[in-house]
């Protein structure tokens, strides 16, 4: 297995720095308390409490999925500055990642094949675990 160039390894450190700036940059989304005024007592309006808890839940989950891209991308960030040379094989299978999945998912630990195998939630939108060769 040939380790990835010099060039191809500070093409995705610059791709996986530019990611995390992004998602730094956004911000998490507020999350606003269902009643705004401390002094009433029971719901006003049910539409209104409705609207403000399905907001909450996807704020919420909006800042779960944007902590946890951070995560993945320092990590990435810390394999690829402790050990170079094994950045772009898979973790589970020891295969070479297609250089086509890490530019598209820089922070990619595991190839296709197995990332479908491991959440097949995520995998299933592909029509072949060979896409991203």
């Amino acid at each position: 297995m040939v380790p990835m160039t010099p060039r191809q390894l500070e093409s995705i450190r610059l791709a996986l720095l530019a990611l995390r700036s992004q998602a730094v940059a956004a911000g998490s989304a507020r999350i606003e308390p269902n009643r705004k005024d401390e002094t009433q007592v029971g719901v006003a309006d049910e539409d209104a409490q409705a609207l403000s808890e399905m907001l909450q839940v996807l704020n919420s989950q909006r800042n779960k999925g944007q902590a946890e891209l951070i995560a993945r991308i320092d990590r990435a960030l810390r394999k690829l500055a402790a050990s170079p040379d094994e950045f772009g094989v898979c973790e589970e299978c020891e295969e070479k990642i297609p250089l086509k999945r890490l530019k598209l998912m820089p922070y990619a630990l595991l190839c296709a094949q197995c990332q479908t195998k491991k959440d097949p939630r995520r995998g299933g939108a592909r029509k072949s675990v060979r896409d991203f060769d």
